[in-house]
This record gives C-alpha cells, sequence and structure tokens, in this order.
C-alpha cells in the first residue's frame, strides 16, 4: 500500500484534518490580534464599568426627587468619573444604550414580580 492508495481511501479523514488544521490557524490569528490591540484589557474594563454602572443605577433610584433624564445624568456623570480613574474612554452612546438596556430589562422583571405578587 503506498501513500495514494492510503491518501484515496481516507479521503474523508484527510479533509476533516485539513479544516481542522485550517480553522485552528485562524484562531490562532484572530486570538494573537485582539491580544496584540488591547482588546482583553479593553474588555475588561468594559465589564468593570457595566458592574459600575448597576451600581450607580441603584443609587440613582433613591434619589425620589429626580426624574428620570436626571437620573440617567447622574448615572453618566458618575461613570464619566469612574473610567477617568481607569484611564480608558468609551462611546458615550454605546455607554448610555447599556444604561436604557439595564433600566428597561429592570422595569420588564419588576413588572413581572409585581403581577406574580397580586
Amino acid at each position: 500500500m503506498n501513500f495514494f492508495d492510503w491518501l484515496f481511501e481516507n479521503w474523508g479523514l484527510v479533509c476533516v484534518w485539513i479544516g481542522i488544521l485550517a480553522n485552528s490557524a485562524g484562531l490562532v490569528y484572530n486570538l494573537c490580534r485582539f491580544l496584540k490591540s488591547g482588546g482583553f484589557r479593553r474588555a475588561e474594563h468594559w465589564q468593570a464599568i457595566r458592574e459600575a454602572a448597576r451600581r450607580f443605577e441603584c443609587e440613582a433610584e433613591g434619589f425620589r426627587n429626580f426624574t428620570g433624564e436626571q437620573k440617567l445624568q447622574y448615572v453618566l456623570y458618575r461613570l464619566r468619573e469612574f473610567m477617568a480613574e481607569l484611564g480608558t474612554e468609551f462611546d458615550e452612546q454605546e455607554l448610555i444604550a447599556a444604561v436604557e438596556a439595564d433600566i428597561a430589562f429592570s422595569k420588564e422583571v419588576n413588572a413581572t414580580k409585581s403581577e406574580e405578587l397580586e
């Protein structure tokens, strides 16, 4: 049995291994690019910012005399301070969208809980 006979008999296996090697090379390349660009550090900061935003949202909910817009401005002000401490910058529209998504989610959850209590 020579090499070509084995190759033709196991063509499916050869194709699978070529696919695995090509995908692994692409994964390693993209992972190296991500790490070199500082993407991991940005992702780490983004997680810390999201957690801080949730804390600031809880603080803002305690202000009974504030309107919804004033509470949002308070959260954004605190987030800007927090990001300055981290030494990072993020798109403010992205932050507003994330905060509004959190608020919408909490309203939905609270509405569901109040329906269950009745």
